[in-house]
């Protein structure tokens, strides 16, 4: 059995040289481990950690924590399931001790007796100042301060004060409200994204009129709602550009009210958006996503853990390119490829790489660099495909060019992830392609004709290559 498949070993190799520190410290301390034995188990594993794993097993492990007692499988298996739940122990720690209010919601719960009402009313002061002077309004903000009021109420109840008002209850609703909304809108934007793009998705339920009854109550003032009810616009109404432009101007006035996990969220669903456009034929969002790029990378919100993700890295090279921003493109790829995670860097720079040498007429390039791409990105399967029929076309490889295209349309007809309305843009790219190469050039209206249908059909991809192509020939 591979080490590496192993359930502690697999988790470990997750972790930072300062998480596995701390996770050392951890077991050391008798109040969450006193098997001293699990202590030495854990040492060969971390020795173990820095080598080439394949060429251990589990009786190197075993002989490193216990010298020459003889290897149990038995034992070897408990000693892993033991390490393990400490590992998730730790983890769970780790994340309370990163989260802040988290740990400060377990303190305010368990001292809200009468009994502890001193601590109850520091813990309180503690919750509220934190929420107070953290900048992040997110749903975990409104959720925080929905408990910070309701435990509250609920103190006021156990001490039984006399009570002239209910507002803390009513503040711990107001605030419930909210944090529910934003999560409703979250799924809900979320499904809808997905109907998008992939032929699977869940059906989210809302609550009936809920968008009439966020518009109608005010709740648009909160930013983070306002935020995810534009965007759920943005994708039920893409004809509509101005909800776009307003998520824009909503996210630059409001992008430090977020953490940067959700804040690179929120941007994807405005590229996704400009993607949608440029894929419909709409020529004026390739400035606008290849402008929104450039704030993504500036402010570095793009990144996840000083990582870029090779999609973002496509669609930015693409965009410089259809702008003909060469000497950009070729600034970019030298400064960004080393950002890409390193399973991913040779794919995404032999497809980019090719992208970049068919704008610059460099055929023999563009054939050699997708010769390498493998297909196992459903994106960069069809981007490449798309390439090499093209390439085809530029060096009049007639006879490729026309093998290829019935292989692509089987490709696209047995592919089930692909949506219908993808696969449409592609079908009709494929049969737009077949009759420009099969008009004698002589005909000129066949040409005029053909231009008139691909403007008059909205779903195709690469149209403006096919009208350049057109109008070259006429």
């Amino acid at each position: 059995m591979n080490l590496e498949e192993d359930k502690i070993i697999s988790i470990l190799l997750t972790f930072s040289k300062y998480e596995l520190n701390r996770f050392r410290k951890f077991l050391n301390s008798p109040y969450f481990n006193e098997n001293k034995n699990l202590i030495l188990f854990y040492l060969s594993i971390e020795k173990s950690l820095g080598k080439k794993l394949s060429g251990l097993g589990r009786e190197d492990i075993w002989k490193g924590a216990f010298a020459n007692k003889k290897f149990n499988e038995l034992k070897y298996r408990r000693f892993n399931s033991d390490l393990t739940k400490l590992a998730y122990r730790f983890l769970s720690i780790e994340w309370h001790e990163r989260e802040t209010l988290s740990g400060m919601e377990g303190v305010l719960k368990k001292v809200n007796t009468a009994d502890l009402g001193k601590h109850y009313m520091t813990a309180l002061r503690n919750i509220r100042k934190e929420l107070d002077e953290n900048l992040i309004r997110n749903d975990y903000y409104y959720y925080y301060r929905y408990i910070s009021e309701y435990e509250s109420h609920m103190h006021l109840e156990r001490i039984k004060i006399k009570r002239t008002s209910l507002d803390n209850l009513q503040e711990a609703d107001s605030n419930l409200d909210v944090f529910y909304i934003i999560n409703k809108l979250k799924h809900y934007c979320d499904a809808l994204n997905y109907k998008t793009f992939l032929s699977i998705g869940i059906d989210v339920k809302l609550l009936p009129s809920l968008m009439q009854f966020i518009e109608e109550n005010d709740y648009l003032k909160y930013p983070a709602v306002d935020i995810y009810y534009t965007i759920s616009k943005t994708i039920t109404e893409p004809e509509n550009k101005e909800n776009y432009f307003y998520l824009l101007e909503l996210l630059e006035n409001n992008y430090y009210l977020f953490p940067d996990i959700e804040l690179r969220t929120l941007y994807i669903y405005a590229t996704n958006f400009c993607i949608t456009r440029i894929n419909s034929g709409d020529k004026d969002f390739f400035k606008v996503l290849y402008d929104l790029y450039s704030i993504l990378l500036e402010r570095k919100t793009i990144f996840n853990h000083d990582e870029l993700d090779e999609r973002h890295y496509k669609n930015i090279i693409t965009l410089g390119v259809r702008l003909k921003d060469y000497s950009g493109v070729e600034t970019f790829i030298l400064e960004y490829s080393p950002k890409l995670k390193i399973e991913y860097r040779e794919n995404a720079l032999s497809y980019n790489l090719a992208h970049l040498y068919f704008a610059q007429k460099k055929y023999t390039e563009v054939i050699e660099q997708l010769s390498v791409v493998e297909y196992s990105d459903l994106f960069y399967a069809l981007g490449s495909k798309l390439i090499l029929l093209k390439t085809y076309y530029e060096m009049n490889e007639y006879a490729a060019m026309e093998s290829f295209i019935d292989t692509f349309r089987i490709y696209l007809r047995r592919n089930k992830l692909i949506t219908g309305k993808m696969k449409t843009q592609y079908m009709n790219f494929l049969k737009f392609f077949k009759k420009l190469t099969s008009i004698p050039l002589y005909e000129k209206n066949s040409f005029a004709q053909l231009e008139e249908l691909i403007n008059k059909t909205d779903e195709v991809t690469n149209k403006a290559w096919l009208l350049e192509k057109i109008s070259g020939l006429k």
